[in-house]
């Protein structure tokens, strides 16, 4: 168990004795203060910071190395691929051998395959760090996984009767210590970190050397690598890193309701590894503050649950890295899953709170955060639910009617994990935007998605009863149309735009593409005339509320919902028209090629 002085944990309220600027500004005061300071306040000064802030603060120390090794192994392997791993080598020649043996769990497994071409990287990576350091991990971890990652770096052969068929062996690299074994390097990138650490080894263990080139030699591959597998797991199990089957098991529904039934006792939380290890920071860095979670977790008043709230976190992260099969060593994917995680959580407690922030508070305090994430998980399934079962009953009507554009954005709704796009300016004059996906984080995203299946519903009821078309329909319609030739470029506004042009001209309710001639009479007709030549044309309303008259009589059971959506319809079909064709000569030659308004034979 840690000293009396390191038990205590880092809490909400632990707050640096310097300004932040001062780390490049004032090193030398920095310096001076951190290191009055006991080194587990240093550490928890650490927590505070981010990425190469913590390098430089730690740097500062005397006792750098026992700050290292204070600090959580999960904030060390962050930090680490926050910095960059080649700029954080001075951290990675500082750790303890339980955290160098995190960072290579993390970087060595991909889900339950191992990466030969990530332990090179990283094994040349700690030589040039702290060879030392190399060494003594050959003398204490697993032997499996030493054996297993020997086999997949190295071939070695013994000059004897049994073990001396070199086969395949002729262009790699070669080194031999006692002219007995014979080491050649599969990887050239492999030669220069363990013909070093081979060399110190033979000179200091040879018993360990030869029986590490014995299990090379005899042990079977595939058994070694599952056996180094099973202890990856046994050693990373309390952080949340299961077997996938177990890891997926988190995305569990769960209703808000319960939360509110049977809530834990604090006592739940009262572990004596959360009471007496410094929790990592890593989780709450990508928490907006702003969100209901985060103003919720600002007057938690127990530090200890503060804490317990950190180590969860993380171990959630895990459980979901492992069950998306997500990437460990990738920093953006790293950040992906917690921001998916937290916003999760943000639902969930949303929900079981009912947006009020003392009662999140108190959730918070008695509430497992697994129960919240599966909480807003079962939240966002509900909402993919209901665009599955439209797209299951409708087809490709769904995707035939939706404006450009919005086809993607379905997609994304019933998607294995919902995301939800999120506008961005490309560059930084760009004119054009783009869309990010990003997974909901807030009650207000589903919000917005269950506004956006609302009417995607309403744009199919309304096209399959009001306009008396499916898919198959749709697509005569697209054969039967010159412009515009793509069936991606039809949807509900071209639709109805059409369908208004029939009514106009023709009195009746139908999608069917209209003749050249007879469109230009309908443009004509549905524009009023300007009075000042050079200006747009703008779509006469009152033909467009006699067609909307027109539509509530058909059979649709019109609700005030469906109405609103109609209004607002009718807005976009008018900008539709203005917008592709208020600039145009109507009395001239229009090349339909170019518009998008209309269904042109």
């Amino acid at each position: 168990m840690p000293s009396e002085e390191n038990s205590v944990s880092n809490t909400p309220s632990t707050k640096l004795p310097f300004p932040v600027e001062w780390l490049k500004t004032e090193p030398g005061k920095v310096e001076a203060l951190i290191n009055k300071m006991s080194v587990a306040d240093q550490a928890r000064c650490v927590l505070q910071l981010h990425g190469v802030q913590q390098q430089d603060l730690i740097l500062l120390s005397k006792e750098a190395m026992t700050v290292v090794r204070l600090l959580p192994d999960e904030e060390l392997y962050q930090t680490v691929k926050e910095i960059g791993q080649d700029d954080a080598l001075p951290l990675i020649a500082l750790c303890s051998q339980k955290q160098l043996q995190f960072m290579f769990d993390m970087e060595w497994w991909q889900a339950d395959r191992f990466s030969p071409q990530r332990a090179i990287e990283w094994i040349a990576l700690v030589s040039d760090a702290n060879d030392q350091q190399l060494l003594h991990w050959f003398y204490t971890e697993d032997f499996d996984q030493k054996v297993m990652a020997l086999q997949a770096l190295i071939k070695v052969y013994k000059r004897d009767e049994m073990t001396d068929q070199y086969e395949n062996v002729e262009d790699l690299p070669h080194y031999t210590p006692d002219g007995v074994y014979d080491i050649f390097f599969k990887d050239a990138e492999a030669q220069k970190p363990f013909s070093r650490i081979f060399k110190m080894l033979y000179s200091e263990n040879q018993k360990l050397f030869y029986s590490l080139m014995e299990g090379v030699i005899w042990y079977a591959t595939m058994p070694t690598v599952e056996m180094a597998y099973r202890w990856y797991l046994s050693r990373n199990e309390e952080r949340g890193l299961l077997p996938f089957e177990e890891a997926f098991q988190v995305y569990s529904l769960l209703d808000a309701q319960t939360l509110k039934e049977s809530l834990p006792s604090a006592d739940n939380f009262r572990t004596e590894d959360i009471r007496h290890t410094l929790a990592p920071a890593f989780p709450l860095e990508d928490l907006d503050p702003g969100t209901f979670f985060g103003q919720c977790l600002a007057i938690v008043k127990s530090a200890e649950r503060f804490h317990a709230i950190s180590w969860e976190l993380a171990w959630m992260f895990h459980k979901v890295m492992v069950a998306d099969r997500r990437d460990f060593a990738d920093i953006q994917q790293r950040h992906d899953t917690m921001h998916k995680v937290l916003g999760y959580i943000n639902i969930g407690l949303e929900l079981g709170a009912g947006g009020d922030i003392a009662k999140g508070e108190t959730l918070l305090t008695r509430t497992y955060m697994q129960s919240l994430f599966q909480v807003g998980y079962a939240a966002l399934m509900r909402l993919k639910w209901e665009g599955e079962k439209l797209l299951k009953e409708n087809g490709r009507l769904v995707e035939h009617v939706l404006p450009s554009g919005l086809v993607d954005h379905f997609a994304a709704a019933v998607d294995r994990f919902p995301k939800i796009g999120v506008l961005f300016e490309q560059g930084d004059e760009a004119a054009e935007s783009n869309v990010d996906w990003v997974n909901p984080r807030a009650l207000e995203d589903l919000g917005l998605m269950e506004e956006f299946l609302i009417k995607t519903r309403f744009y199919v009821r309304l096209a399959k009863q009001g306009f008396g078309l499916d898919a198959q329909r749709v697509e005569a319609l697209q054969d039967q149309s010159t412009h515009p030739s793509m069936l991606e470029d039809f949807n509900i506004l071209l639709l109805t735009t059409t369908m208004l042009a029939q009514h106009t001209l023709f009195g009746h309710l139908a999608c069917d593409p209209l003749p050249d001639v007879a469109a230009k009479t309908f443009l004509q007709t549905i524009f009023v005339h300007n009075i000042h030549p050079d200006d747009p044309y703008t779509v006469d309303e009152d033909k467009v509320a006699a067609f909307e008259k027109a539509l509530l009589g058909t059979s649709l059971a019109w609700s005030e919902e469906d109405r609103a959506h109609l209004q607002q319809l009718m807005k976009d079909v008018t900008a539709n028209l203005e917008h592709h064709f208020g600039r145009l000569n109507l009395q001239g030659h229009i090349d339909w090629k170019f518009t998008r308004g209309l269904l042109i034979q």
